[in-house]
């Protein structure tokens, strides 16, 4: 029986390639299987999106922002956990994360071990 850990697939998306590459190498080496994108609307429209067990998502993106993929996948037919990063972390968008039903909110650069550590976390239930 494979370990949800080596089967689950985690999204990321950062319009910021270098933010998105490094945060997808830094899962990647605690082994887990990872798809980057650039923008809300690739994943959306992405026909590997029913394999994602979680999405680790910027909230300031241009076109779709952070939120508005939160919504979306809120809205799919088997929604996902989603955990928001940000480089402007303030308590209102916090409040407005948790009141969407973010599950982890982040500020850049993120903490990877506490990251590591929620997506275990949270896989596991």
């Amino acid at each position: 029986m494979k370990s949800k850990r080596s089967s689950a697939v985690l999204g990321v998306v950062d319009d910021d390639e270098s933010v998105r590459m490094a945060l997808s190498s830094s899962l990647r080496s605690a082994n887990w299987k990872v798809i980057a994108y650039s923008s809300g609307s690739h994943l959306l429209g992405d026909d590997r999106r029913s394999e994602l067990k979680l999405v680790i998502a910027d909230i300031h993106m241009p076109g779709m922002d952070g939120f508005a993929l939160l919504d979306a996948i809120n809205l799919a037919e088997q929604p996902v956990p989603v955990i928001f990063i940000t480089a402007y972390a303030t308590q209102e968008l916090r409040e407005r994360a948790n009141a969407g039903g973010a599950v982890g909110f982040f500020s850049k650069p993120v903490d990877d071990a506490r990251l590591l550590a929620l997506i275990g976390e949270i896989l596991q239930k």
